[in-house]
């Protein structure tokens, strides 16, 4: 439990009344108390965030005019490609180029609203794609799609500003951190600071994360639960046209280390370099490429009820990597699917791990029918 924590619980000078539990001391009642807080005040523990709908953007338009409306919505339909596919780079294929000059068609409907920041008003288009229409675009160019419940990536950022070196932290945003908040956004890439509180600071410090040391990030991000872990060391050099970076930076994933550098960038192009990082290389291990097709076999326990059933088999059909799902038998409360599914079954269960409806059974360890078929078995917990 932090120190902070416990610290909090004394100073505020807690008052305890009679309880059916008045047998505890003052002293039993803090500490229950300062264990219930320190539970709520730490970090979070899931591994994956879902984003915010992934075929949804809003953009700056001039006006309301068609040819306005559709220049705009060009730019939207770039956002939403990047965005399922997690790399900038699919807007080099000349099939995307195409579609974008006709970005119109791929449209669900579109709506306005007025903005205002800085005492200024701007006109904003909001989009809404068609998800099965980007798909297909993507599915017949042989481009992934990378679903929209992803990894959350945890950030551990050392800033050396005229030599002085701190850690960014959640409690203390920045011009630099707000941009790479924003920009991590508008791709759909979950992202968190660490709350620099006392067991952060126990744990690591801003020489270790200048220093870039991977086990020494991979020790401190553990009560963070993230499994993607971005390291950055930055020098900031100010000039009249505002701050500009050098430095590199790191990203941990799955046992794997992967480095870009920082060259001169203001902090939008750091924001789009780590974005691009991370979304490049997480997408290559999440996002699904149509192509051979398996069909393996899923095992749901805990779905006697009619709303359990119905709501598994609504899940996992909602699934990126699934094309089809049938039912093969229901007995007692397991449900048994035979699916088809683009991708790797490596993929889909790293794709379920991601969620929380469904939990991973001992017993579940890829096995392999005598027709060949892969076997995944789980327990349905709910929406």
């Amino acid at each position: 439990m932090s120190l902070a924590v416990m610290a909090s619980c004394v100073v505020k000078g807690l008052k305890f009344s009679g309880s059916p539990m008045s047998g505890l001391t003052r002293q039993s009642w803090m500490l229950v108390v300062c264990l219930l807080l320190s539970a709520v005040l730490m970090p979070g523990q899931s591994q994956a965030s879902r984003g915010n709908d992934l075929y949804q953007v809003e953009v700056p338009v001039d006006s309301q005019g068609s040819s306005d409306r559709n220049r705009a919505t060009s730019r939207a339909m770039s956002e939403v490609l990047v965005r399922v596919t997690g790399q900038r780079q699919t807007l080099s294929n000349p099939a995307v180029k195409s579609a974008l000059q006709k970005a119109t068609g791929y449209l669900q409907g579109f709506s306005y609203r007025r903005d205002e920041a800085d005492g200024q008003r701007q006109l904003m288009l909001v989009t809404q794609f068609d998800e099965k229409a980007i798909s297909q675009l993507l599915r017949s160019n042989g481009l992934g799609i990378w679903g929209g419940n992803r990894s959350t990536t945890l950030m551990w950022l050392a800033i050396d500003d005229a030599g002085r070196r701190q850690i960014q932290s959640s409690g203390s945003p920045s011009l630099l951190s707000e941009s790479i908040n924003q920009v991590f956004e508008q791709r759909a890439l979950p992202l968190i600071f660490p709350v620099m509180d006392f067991d952060d600071n126990l744990a690591i410090s801003a020489v270790d994360v200048w220093g870039l040391f991977s086990s020494k990030l991979t020790e401190a991000s553990v009560r963070y639960g993230s499994e993607s872990i971005l390291g950055g060391r930055l020098s900031v050099r100010k000039t009249e046209k505002g701050a500009r970076y050098n430095g590199r930076l790191m990203l941990l994933f799955r046992n794997q280390r992967f480095d870009a550098s920082v060259d001169d960038l203001s902090a939008r192009g750091v924001a789009l370099a780590m974005a691009d990082l991370v979304g490049n290389t997480l997408s290559r291990h999440y996002a699904v490429i149509a192509g051979n097709s398996e069909n393996p076999i899923l095992l749901i326990d805990g779905t006697g009820s009619t709303p359990a059933y119905a709501a598994a088999i609504a899940y996992v059909e909602g699934l990126t990597a699934v094309r089809n799902v049938m039912v093969k038998r229901v007995l007692g409360d397991q449900l048994e699917l035979e699916l088809t599914i683009d991708g790797t079954v490596d993929q889909l269960s790293d794709s379920i791990a991601l969620g929380r409806q469904l939990q991973k059974l001992e017993s579940n360890d890829q096995s392999v029918t005598g027709s060949g078929e892969s076997v995944l078995h789980y327990r349905w917990r709910g929406r």
